[in-house]
């Protein structure tokens, strides 16, 4: 159930994200694909013994990646949300048309929003991939390779629809070429998170080993081991 419930998530979220001309709507129906990826983590905690039966796998990759994910979107969806929030409070208008040209109305948000998108397709050097890398990987590890194939056709969608946002970001020409002012607060808050994206890909060591001792008190904990007894 788990696994079917992952590739419907997946790919109706990133299919109707498809079609959406509001940033906002846009970002929403990628965060249900975004809980099909983390369903793969789950899907890939199960897997069927010679009986034919369902059971419950400790595994470290993902369980790891599951946490990790939780960390990297969380950090990825709030510096989208927050650029985007800032071009709306200032512009009173979120549609994706309404983007053009904010590279050059307001590089540093545009910045920001870019890297965000990047981030959540899953491209290198941001929190977005190592996340990716580690619940695919479970995955397919687990032999669910049909699953983590999907995965990655349907990032694969996402990273062109995010793309097209990009698009109208840096080539297009805005309607309105006035600046943008940015509050001081709020450029702190979208630098830290810009800067916790990229050392979250380029350096995940730290995010890491506080995951993986979460994953170790986790998974040697009374109750999911007594999960396992009764799967079992």
């Amino acid at each position: 159930f788990v696994i079917i419930l992952a590739a419907l998530t997946m790919t109706l979220g990133n299919l109707v994200a498809l079609t959406q001309r509001n940033i906002k709507r846009l970002l929403a129906y990628s965060s249900i694909g975004h809980v099909g990826y983390l369903l793969v983590g789950v899907a890939a905690l199960t897997a069927v013994n010679p009986n034919g039966v369902f059971q419950l796998q400790l595994s470290h990759m993902a369980t790891n990646g599951l946490m990790l994910h939780l960390v990297a979107y969380g950090v990825t969806n709030m510096a989208a949300f927050g650029a985007v929030a800032i071009v709306y409070n200032a512009t009173g208008k979120d549609d994706i048309d309404d983007l053009a040209g904010l590279a050059q109305r307001s590089p540093f948000v545009a910045m920001v929003l870019t890297a965000a998108l990047f981030s959540l397709a899953g491209l290198p050097i941001f929190a977005g991939f190592v996340s990716k890398f580690y619940l695919f990987n479970a995955a397919a590890t687990q032999g669910l390779l049909w699953l983590a194939g999907l995965a990655i056709f349907t990032s694969l969608i996402s990273l062109y629809y995010y793309l097209n946002v990009i698009r109208f970001i840096y080539i297009l020409e805005p309607a309105d070429s006035s600046r943008i002012r940015v509050p001081r607060l709020a450029v702190g808050v979208l630098g830290v998170l810009f800067l916790a994206m990229i050392f979250i890909g380029v350096y995940p060591a730290p995010i890491l080993d506080a995951v993986q001792q979460a994953t170790d008190a986790v998974l040697s904990s009374d109750g999911i081991l007594r999960l396992a007894g009764a799967l079992n």
